[in-house]
């Protein structure tokens, strides 16, 4: 495995990759890896010739400065879990690498409206800066395939629409959610969880896992009612939205034949997503 920390590094890493005609599959990541992250490794090892991760923590996609510092962050550890799913280059750059000119912000608004609802109402520029740290970052690395995983539904959307926004030639891979035998979505932020926010946190892929199971029996109002009432129990829990919406526009719809429901907590102090497909 090699390790870049400099755009030079990588670039010429990669110009030598590219001069055999490897395919390069990329999966960006913010570092605190679990077995979410890993399972997109192995997914690009099994169609790329070269699996490039990258661990940047973007400061310009937190719209509230105590979330970038109480980020996680375990380098050491993410670094060995990359050597054993045997990842070929990681790329670990600091913030004047990435931001050379200062912290501007893209417009992610070129985008369409999934940049203004659930995630990008809640998190205002949050969508920008996801936007802008992408674009940079696949202009450095120029990968055939990306993978990202569906636990941030909204996000493989808006990456999809920026590959198509700016016809980029890259292949956009989106791996299954990764969860505890418990139902909990694997995430970064799941360290921050004390043992009662942990237990409540279960309740999270209950409520989705009532509206899925019963999805063609009852009305959609009716389901996302009896689930918000069931998380509303958790006094550890408070719901910022809870939705079923069109899984390619997120937008509500009477009759909806390609469905997701999406669902963002705040669990204590901490803040975390989840979703399910609807069948």
């Amino acid at each position: 495995m090699i390790l870049c920390k400099t755009i030079s590094d990588l670039t010429k890493v990669l110009s030598a990759k590219k001069a055999f005609n490897q395919t390069i599959g990329f999966v960006p990541t913010m570092g605190a890896l679990h077995a979410g992250h890993l399972s997109l490794v192995k997914q690009a090892k099994q169609k790329s010739t070269c699996v490039v991760c990258s661990i940047f923590v973007n400061p310009t996609q937190f719209n509230q400065q105590s979330d970038l510092v109480n980020y996680p962050k375990t380098i050491d550890i993410d670094l060995k879990l990359l050597a054993e799913s045997e990842c070929d280059v990681v790329f670990i750059p600091s913030t004047d690498e990435i931001y050379p000119t200062g912290l501007q912000k893209m417009d992610a608004s070129v985008l369409g409206s999934l940049t203004t609802v659930f995630e990008g109402a809640f998190r205002p520029g949050h969508f920008d800066g996801v936007y802008t740290v992408l674009t940079r970052l696949f202009d450095l690395v120029e990968p055939n395939l990306v993978y990202f995983g569906q636990k941030d539904f909204q996000q493989c959307l808006l990456v999809q629409k920026l590959i198509e926004f700016q016809q980029l030639p890259i292949t956009f891979c989106m791996g299954d959610i990764v969860r505890e035998k418990d139902g909990l979505a694997m995430s970064s932020r799941n360290i921050r969880l004390n043992s009662a926010e942990r237990k409540a946190a279960t309740e999270i892929y209950k409520a989705l896992s009532l509206i899925k199971d019963n999805w063609h029996k009852s009305a959609a109002s009716e389901l996302i009612a009896i689930a918000k009432n069931q998380l509303e129990l958790q006094q550890l829990i408070q719901i910022e939205y809870l939705n079923c919406v069109d899984a390619n526009t997120l937008q509500v719809a009477e009759d909806i034949k390609n469905g997701v429901c999406l669902i963002a907590v705040n669990c204590g102090n901490t803040r975390l997503i989840d979703n399910v497909l609807l069948p």
